[in-house]
């Protein structure tokens, strides 16, 4: 895929850059060994990250009997940072099949781009927009998160330790703003003595985090965007076959669908323009079957793992009100856990929804585009075509689905939702 005009793709090649997922998919970055440099790299950064999230394993271990929140804090970071390493492997592993997915990014993928550009400008124009608002939010929430880190690092944590003491942790945060506090099952003499030294294992964790979270969001978004573009260029392409030959043919004073009739050689014209938007159409398709069968699986684990991290994490932030000495903890904990994580982890599933539905949507346009051309006053030939061609559609019913019948778009964000609501009342109840 030729990127070297950065303005005819429906892709932000620049923030791409920035962030390393242009040199990560692209088969002409320096190698090391036969090797993408930038994967050896990244390798090295999600081993790291894993060996956190054990000691994180273990830390919930630790605090389970006797501080519950804490635990239920350190879980969702640990399944947050592996969910983080299995998109990140993915990356790495189907680089070269997701480098061939970012062609249909291409102004000219179909033969139509040059009738449609208007629309592939929109498109672009848009995803450029929401990639730099991503970009801008993950940087200022990392640089937000660690410099204020060190702003109240004097500050300090109670936290009840296994055997029921006290510690006092230097705390890094303050009201709202919390770091990732890794106590690292050592005493909090040990932690406030070498705080700069855990300080900068947590930082180094964040940042590789926020990034890889937005490294994945950012082709996410790029891949669900370049395909509406280009569905909706077929669509209008269906739309308009039949009546532009009728308004090329005869002036605007004239034209009638009543009184105007195509003629033979017309009729020769629209089945080869069928014909070609159907190739196009074709080859849009082949991208969306492949990009649904490399992304299924990491996108129903992130809706079912989202949820379950939804359902804890407001358990554990109604039960600290309660009299449960358990779920006691700090109310930093727990702001941070209310207004902070479960709004981010609630909007990943909405986007997530949001985006697919969107992509299913562009996708069963394509029969009312269909029906919408001038296919009343078409030869039996071209007739044939467009019902061929609708049956075809059909048949496809290829989308990213929870179960056999539940299909990931706001529809199911929604309920999702409403069931993680039903979970919770019925724990809650359960427990008082």
């Amino acid at each position: 895929m030729d990127l070297r005009n950065e303005s005819n793709h429906v892709f932000n090649i620049k923030l791409a850059k920035i962030i390393g997922l242009y040199q990560m998919l692209d088969p002409g970055t320096v190698k090391c060994r036969g090797r993408n440099i930038y994967h050896i790299v990244t390798s090295c950064a999600l081993l790291y990250m894993c060996l956190i999230s054990m000691i994180l394993i273990l830390s919930i271990l630790y605090y389970w009997n006797v501080n519950i929140p804490i635990s239920v804090d350190y879980f969702w970071k640990a399944m947050d940072s592996f969910y983080i390493i299995y998109k990140t492997w993915m990356i790495i592993h189907y680089s070269n099949d997701l480098w061939n997915c970012l062609s249909i990014t291409r102004y000219d993928f179909t033969t139509l781009s040059n009738r449609s550009r208007h629309i592939l400008d929109r498109w672009r124009e848009r995803l450029v927009w929401l990639t730099t608002i991503y970009a801008i939010m993950y940087l200022t929430s990392t640089v937000s998160y660690l410099s204020i880190t060190l702003a109240f690092s004097g500050d300090k944590l109670p936290v009840k330790n296994h055997d029921v003491s006290i510690g006092y942790y230097r705390q890094n945060c303050h009201e709202s703003m919390k770091s990732m506090n890794l106590y690292l099952i050592v005493s909090d003499e040990t932690y406030n003595a070498l705080y700069y030294m855990f300080y900068f294992v947590e930082a180094l964790f964040g940042v590789f985090m926020g990034l890889y979270f937005l490294i994945f969001d950012i082709l996410l978004v790029t891949l669900c965007f370049g395909m509406c573009c280009q569905m909706e260029i077929i669509c209008s392409a269906f739309e308009s076959v039949g009546h532009k030959s009728l308004c090329d043919q005869h002036s605007p004073t004239d034209y009638t669908d009543e009184n105007i009739k195509i003629s033979t050689n017309e009729h020769d014209i629209i089945y080869e323009e069928l014909k070609t938007i159907i190739i196009d159409h074709q080859a849009v398709m082949e991208i969306y079957e492949h990009f649904l069968t490399l992304f299924r699986r990491v996108m129903l684990w992130h809706i079912f793992v989202s949820s379950l991290l939804v359902i804890a994490l407001w358990f554990t932030a109604i039960m600290s009100f309660s009299n449960d000495e358990r779920f006691k903890t700090s109310e930093v904990i727990v702001k941070k856990i209310i207004y902070s994580v479960i709004p981010a982890i609630s909007f990943q599933i909405f986007m997530l929804c949001y985006l697919f539905g969107n992509v299913h949507n562009q996708k069963d346009s394509v029969i009312f585009a269909l029906y919408s051309s001038n296919w009343t006053e078409m030869d039996m030939k071209c007739k044939k075509l467009i019902l061929l061609t609708m049956t075809l559609n059909n048949a496809n019913q290829k989308k990213l689905k929870f179960t056999r019948t539940k299909i990931v778009n706001l529809e199911m964000f929604f309920k999702t939702m409403g069931n993680c609501y039903t979970v919770i009342s019925v724990l809650v109840n359960y427990i008082l």
